[in-house]
C-alpha cells in the first residue's frame, strides 16, 4: 500500500507542479468554458479527458504504445491552442457547443496527455517494479489534482460573475483562453528552442 500512495502523491504532484503548468492549463482551457450551472456537460467533459489519459496512460506504462517524448511534448500544447481557439470563437460568436463533439476532441486530448504522464511514470519506476499499483496510485493522484483544479476555476468564475454584474461568462472565457493560449505559444517556442 505505500507504493500507492507514493504514487499518489506523485500524480498529484505532477498535476499540480508549477514547472508541468502545461497540464493546468489545459484543464483552465477546457473548464472556463462553463458554469456552475453546466457542471453535468463539464462532469462529462471532464471524464472524457480523464478516460482517454488513462487508455494511454495504462497503455504506455504496459509498453504496449510508444511515442517519442519529444512529439508529445509538442502535442500537449498544440492540445491546449485548439482548445483556447475553441473557446473564444464559441465565445465570441455565441454559436451552439456540439458537445458531442467536444467530448470526443476532449478524449482524444486525453490520449495525448496520457502519454505524457506514462513518461513522468515510467521515469519513476524502479527497475522490475511492478506498474499496478503504482499505475493506479499515479492516476488517481492526478485524477484528485485535476478536480482540485477544476473547483477552483469553477469558483473563481462563479466570484467573479457574482461580484461583477458588467463581466460575462463569454468575457471570463475569452480573458483566460487568451492568456493560456498565449502561455501555451511560450511553451512550443521553448521546446523548439531547446
Amino acid at each position: 500500500m505505500e507504493t500507492m500512495e507514493l504514487f499518489f502523491k506523485q500524480g498529484l504532484d505532477h498535476i499540480l507542479d508549477i514547472n508541468g503548468v502545461d497540464h493546468t492549463l489545459f484543464i483552465l482551457a477546457m473548464v472556463v468554458f462553463f458554469e456552475i450551472k453546466q457542471w453535468k456537460q463539464l462532469l462529462i467533459l471532464v471524464t472524457a479527458f480523464t478516460l482517454g489519459h488513462s487508455i494511454t496512460l495504462a497503455l504506455s506504462s504496459f509498453e504496449v504504445i510508444s511515442i517519442h517524448r519529444d512529439l508529445v511534448e509538442l502535442l500537449i500544447p498544440v492540445t491546449i491552442i485548439i482548445t483556447c481557439g475553441n473557446n473564444i470563437v464559441k465565445a465570441k460568436t455565441e454559436t451552439r457547443t456540439n458537445y458531442y463533439f467536444l467530448y470526443i476532441l476532449t478524449l482524444v486530448f486525453g490520449c495525448i496527455h496520457g502519454l505524457a504522464f506514462s513518461n513522468f511514470l515510467r521515469m519513476s519506476l524502479f527497475e522490475n517494479e511492478s506498474v499496478l499499483l503504482p499505475l493506479v496510485g499515479f492516476n488517481l493522484g492526478i485524477e484528485v489534482g485535476q478536480l482540485l483544479i477544476v473547483a477552483l476555476m469553477l469558483l473563481a468564475t462563479w466570484l467573479i460573475l457574482s461580484l461583477h454584474a458588467s463581466i460575462k461568462q463569454k468575457h471570463v472565457t475569452i480573458g483566460v483562453s487568451i492568456i493560456v493560449l498565449i502561455s501555451s505559444l511560450y511553451i512550443i517556442y521553448d521546446l523548439i528552442g531547446d
